[in-house]
């Protein structure tokens, strides 16, 4: 007399259709990931914090006559001082240019100090954020709407 063993787990016909069904799926949740978006928030936050290091820089310097400066080039590209991070696929920055902060922390366009607040606008796929730089006390912050 024989005894039936049970046996358990998949088949490997199951198995495969299970791993071509997953594979259509990744295939449609790639398709509809927003990566120039998330690019587009990073660089926001990179250019906020490199125009904060700058003028925290030229604070700790303290010296007037060598300012610190903050160059903002397309796509992204920041440099500060001799620190630089890569422009990025896809993103675009409006208000691109070099802004300098004095041993006050106070900034400057073209040797001139900032009477208005100074917009960098950095757009990429459906996400646009401005980044805003006050004048006289060099302040900044992002915004999801224009700088008012």
């Amino acid at each position: 007399m024989r005894l039936a063993i049970k046996q358990f787990g998949f088949t490997l016909v199951e198995l495969i259709v299970m791993m071509v069904v997953m594979g259509v799926l990744a295939a449609y949740v790639a398709a509809k990931l927003n990566f120039a978006g998330y690019d587009a928030d990073g660089c926001a936050e990179t250019l906020k914090a490199s125009i904060r290091m700058a003028q925290k820089l030229a604070i700790a310097k303290r010296v007037p006559a060598t300012p610190v400066a903050v160059t903002v080039g397309a796509g992204c590209a920041v440099t500060v001082g001799a620190d630089s991070y890569p422009a990025l696929n896809g993103v675009s920055v409006s208000g691109a240019g070099s802004v300098t902060f004095n041993g006050l922390g106070q900034p400057s366009v073209g040797g001139t100090p900032l009477t208005a607040v100074k917009a960098f606008t950095v757009s990429g796929g459906a996400v646009t954020r401005w980044i805003c730089l006050e004048p006289e006390t060099g302040y900044v912050h992002a915004e999801t709407s224009s700088c008012a």
